[in-house]
């Protein structure tokens, strides 16, 4: 890591720590919103990026969300630098980088995951959640 990306992660933790102490960062568990976490799903067809897997039908514990850029070196939570991932891969990933993980396949698929806009999948998932209306309500929690 250069001497510019360590200042900048440095930065970006301690913003994010910030954040914390201030009351502006989202209880436990609660990091990205339903509908977000849900398009996130939609984008990705409900299947892992890394092994292929489809997660239709699976446990609500084995469908996570992966940070591609990890949260622990800066990664933000923004839907650009999150996949769909199950629990096997997303825990045997852990805190490493995407090419110390994946093979060069698999990183082009998170690429082309990761490009596309979730917006056209938020409305079908405010609708499938009941939320038609949720900006209105919550204004700050946007991804």
């Amino acid at each position: 890591m250069t001497t510019q990306t360590q200042t900048e992660t440095l930065r970006q933790a301690r913003a994010r720590r910030a954040a914390e102490r201030e009351g502006q960062t989202r209880p436990s568990g609660q990091w990205i919103r339903t509908d977000a976490r849900l398009a996130i799903y939609l984008r990705d067809e409900f299947r892992c990026v890394y092994c292929g897997r489809s997660l239709h039908g699976a446990r609500k514990d084995e469908v996570t969300l992966d940070h591609v850029h990890p949260y622990s070196e800066g990664g933000e939570n923004e839907a650009s630098n999150l996949v769909t991932a199950c629990r096997h891969c997303n825990c045997s990933r852990g805190a490493r980088r995407l090419s110390e993980y994946a093979d060069n396949h698999t990183r082009a698929a998170v690429r082309r995951q990761t490009r596309r806009s979730i917006a056209r999948y938020r409305d079908l998932a405010r609708s499938i959640l009941g939320e038609e209306s949720y900006e209105a309500t919550c204004p700050v929690w946007q991804v």
